[in-house]
């Protein structure tokens, strides 16, 4: 019985260092892409795990940006085009985003050229529609 116990104990302990190994590596991966503060840490766990996976991502865009429901991307799921509203609205990307391992990071570039999209439609908007104001 005293050696169950010291057993337990060494698993328990074992089990903490995990558990504490993996709130750094979240809390690491929130501070390189703070939108990640937005979601749990199992839907966190999700995208990092499924990083090669474009499609399971794009469940979680929702709960990333407001506004953006899905994202359309080019063939072979390489690089993002375009951006959706619920409403099915879509917006063109000025510069594809390319979809990378490092899920953060392209996540950084959506957010950029989500941005870039935007201020591209208005200014065009603006130039060809005059102001009554």
């Amino acid at each position: 019985q005293h050696q169950l116990l010291e057993s337990l104990s060494s698993i328990l302990d074992q089990l903490e260092r995990c558990q504490k190994a993996l709130s750094d590596f979240l809390e690491q991966k929130r501070q390189a892409f703070p939108r990640f503060y937005f979601i749990g840490d199992d839907d966190l766990l999700e995208i990092l795990g499924q990083s090669k996976n474009p499609a399971v991502i794009q469940s979680h865009l929702k709960k990333l940006f407001a506004g953006i429901f899905s994202v359309n991307f080019s063939s072979g799921d390489k690089e993002i085009v375009g951006m959706c509203s619920l409403e099915g609205e879509v917006v063109p990307m000025v510069k594809p985003v390319v979809v990378t391992d490092a899920v953060e990071q392209w996540l950084k570039h959506l957010a950029m050229g989500m941005r870039e999209a935007l201020t591209s439609q208005v200014q065009r908007t603006l130039a060809t529609s005059p102001l009554d104001i």
